[in-house]
């Protein structure tokens, strides 16, 4: 087994030298280590509120029967509809929102079959997503931003002038959204944070290590040299 080097050595030194510091910065992580720990999970569902261009030649609706269009006007209808929050921002479907560590909340966007750097979308949908604590907040957030889509997406059109049987119209994608319940994972958290409570003590631990004997030495060139055998002798002659 390799010796350890000079760089670790010194690690553990400041380590030893600044053990206070090391017991301070974990203490202040405990709370956050039994709060991992003691996690519970969340309800989450996810529904799609779909487009459908009318059927037929679509008279009298100018935005027209084809799937562009329809995909634009549900980008539409998402806009206005996150436009309602303030600090709305964009939806992501790389991941599932409770994936994210949000537990309270939801998000709206148009799905995107594109990558990481560029989207892609292909589908005249909205989907939505909700995370909450309970059951019946989920349903309660959900059907409150499904109404508002089939609201926002009628509304627009008779303003437009469309005539009802030219309408676009939605459906729901589940018809009957889901809600389950998805675990947390309170080892895998309160051991990542163990980790990074270990990392961030020794770095600290390092650091005031450093800056204590910067100051030491600055102190020590500051301070007054005493006489030497020298500097008497030079006196007396």
């Amino acid at each position: 087994m390799p010796s350890p080097g000079p760089q670790h050595r010194l690690r553990m030194h400041a380590v030893l030298r600044r053990w206070y510091v090391v017991l301070a910065v974990m203490a202040l992580m405990v709370p956050a280590v039994l709060q991992a720990a003691g996690a519970t999970g969340v309800y989450w569902s996810k529904v799609d509120v779909v487009f459908y261009p009318p059927s037929g030649a679509a008279a009298g609706n100018p935005l027209r029967a084809d799937s562009q269009a329809t995909i634009h006007y549900a980008a539409m209808v998402e806009r206005l509809v996150n436009g309602e929050r303030g600090d709305a921002e964009p939806g992501t479907t790389s991941a599932d929102l409770y994936g994210t560590g949000l537990r309270n909340g939801y998000s709206v966007y148009v799905p995107s079959s594109g990558g990481q750097w560029q989207n892609s979308f292909d589908r005249s949908a909205i989907t939505v997503e909700v995370v909450a604590e309970t059951r019946d907040e989920v349903s309660r957030v959900l059907t409150g931003i499904v109404d508002r889509i089939e609201t926002t997406a009628a509304e627009r059109q008779e303003a437009m002038g469309v005539i009802p049987r030219s309408f676009i119209t939605t459906s729901l994608s589940p018809g009957t959204p889901e809600i389950s319940y998805q675990a947390a994972k309170p080892v895998y958290a309160a051991s990542a944070l163990a980790v990074l409570a270990v990392g961030l003590s020794i770095a600290a631990a390092g650091f005031v290590d450093r800056l204590t004997l910067r100051a030491a030495g600055r102190r020590a060139q500051l301070r007054p040299r005493a006489p030497t055998a020298r500097d008497r002798t030079e006196v007396r002659s």
